[in-house]
């Protein structure tokens, strides 16, 4: 436990030193910070950077305790969103996007245990103003690992986050 409290207070001192340049490296607008929820994400911390008029990138990385049952579990997501119906008096961006991204999730049981997924989205931005917002997703995640049947499997893939802009 000490050892995850460490990683995250780093990845959290990380992700503030990235906010405090984003301004001068990005320029304004274009970078989002995110805190959410999500499956396979989990409780999430990320990244979101405007590469084209209607097109980011992601990053984000998530974390959920474990029980007497089961480990804490650790994820790592890359994500593409591309923004393409609607119109918002508040963005540039259109608020209704797809998302396709890839995620690595990780368990610390007894043994390690990791799986990959693979997932597309689509879901919609609200916005509050200019700065604030919320985005909230569903779609299909597809395990790259096999389940009990040797046979890669689908479940629902489902998110939601308050997104800060700079």
């Amino acid at each position: 436990m000490k050892n995850i409290m460490k990683l995250l207070s780093n990845i959290l001192l990380l992700v503030a030193i990235l906010l405090n340049s984003s301004g001068k490296a990005f320029g304004q607008d274009k970078t989002n910070f995110s805190v959410g929820f999500g499956f396979p994400e989990l409780l999430n911390i990320g990244i979101k950077y405007q590469i084209l008029d209607q097109a980011k990138i992601g990053l984000s990385i998530g974390w959920l305790p474990g029980s007497q049952y089961s480990g804490n579990l650790l994820s790592f997501s890359g994500d593409f969103y591309y923004h393409f119906a609607g119109s918002s008096k508040l963005s540039d961006l259109r608020p209704w996007y797809g998302r396709i991204g890839l995620n690595y999730d990780r368990e610390d049981l007894t043994e390690i245990i990791n799986w990959w997924y693979s997932y597309l989205k689509f879901g919609r931005d609200f916005y509050f103003s200019k700065k604030f917002g919320i985005s909230m997703d569903a779609g299909l995640n597809y395990h790259f690992n096999p389940d009990a049947t040797g046979n890669p499997s689908f479940s629902p893939a489902l998110g939601g986050c308050a997104f800060f802009r700079f």
